[in-house]
């Protein structure tokens, strides 16, 4: 049922498209809609999915590297 829709809203931006200015800004702003909500989506997910305070662990190494060779050039 999904496909289906999905390919008569196709049809129907095609259509609009085509029918000139009015057309053409319709399918624009759609267009634009759709990219935007895309992006507000893959936010949402993307902070369920990486906590706001999480770990991480090429930092962590990167600062433990960055101590160890502090005190290597102390010792020297």
């Amino acid at each position: 049922m999904k496909l289906l829709l999905s390919i008569l809203f196709a049809g129907l931006l095609g259509i609009l498209a085509i029918q000139g200015f009015i057309g053409i800004y319709i399918f624009c702003a759609i267009i634009a809609g759709v990219i935007f909500r895309s992006f507000i989506l893959i936010n949402e997910i993307h902070k369920q999915l990486v906590p706001a305070h999480s770990n991480d662990k090429a930092k962590e190494a990167y600062e433990r590297y960055i101590k160890e060779s502090d005190e290597k050039e102390t010792e020297n």
